[in-house]
């Protein structure tokens, strides 16, 4: 019975590896496409999402049934209960992306307003945070989760920093605000990725120390 309990859980993290896969792939498609203006791309984030979308139903029914037809353990329900909230958490952030997809999608026949530095540079901060955050799942590490956590302070005040310039921008450039809310609107959507980033490192901890913390 424990052995058929642990190979199950073995298919569900598989299932939940390839999820991971997709929609972390996803971020930085979504951030290619804007960057270069690309519809192309930008479609094809939007048409890969309900892949992601019933990746997320699968993991949490093999949770559900799991735990129904087979003895778990305390331990084991914790864990299937944070799998079936970090599964919630990748789909969102494949949510995310396609809402870049469509910023693309709504503003990529036009040149963009203002150079794009520090957009990238916060792209690349959220894909550290999630991919480390991930890593904190597989490996079962909560230091590494507690580590990753922090680092949701540095995007939040990079964040801030390129609402606040945008803003500034709107003023001198009035003409231009639908193109400007959509570069706010990127930065927005990349902040709110890391916040699931952090979400996951939460459930890391719970999973394997029963505590449950808001970081």
């Amino acid at each position: 019975m424990r052995e058929q309990m642990e190979d199950r859980i073995k298919e569900i993290h598989s299932k939940v590896e390839y999820m991971s896969r997709l929609s972390a792939g996803s971020i930085g498609q979504a951030m290619e496409a804007f960057v270069k203006q690309d519809v192309h791309v930008a479609k094809q984030i939007l048409a890969q999402d309900p892949e992601i979308n019933r990746l997320e139903k699968d993991i949490e029914n093999l949770c559900i049934t799991l735990a129904a037809t087979q003895s778990p353990l305390a331990s084991d329900l914790r864990h299937m209960v944070s799998i079936i909230k970090i599964v919630t958490d990748l789909e969102r952030i494949g949510d995310y992306s396609c809402n870049i997809a469509e910023v693309v999608i709504n503003l990529g026949k036009y040149e963009l307003v203002k150079p794009l530095e520090r957009l990238p540079v916060m792209e690349r901060k959220v894909r550290e945070m999630l991919d480390a955050s991930l890593r904190a799942y597989f490996q079962q590490n909560v230091e590494l989760a507690y580590e990753t956590a922090r680092r949701d302070d540095e995007v939040d005040a990079l964040y801030e920093e390129i609402y606040r310039d945008l803003l500034l921008l709107i003023k001198e450039r009035e003409n231009l605000e639908d193109q400007i809310i959509g570069l706010i609107l990127v930065g927005r959507y990349l902040e709110r990725i890391a916040d699931h980033a952090t979400n996951i490192c939460e459930r890391v901890i719970l999973m394997k120390t029963g505590e449950n913390v808001k970081l």
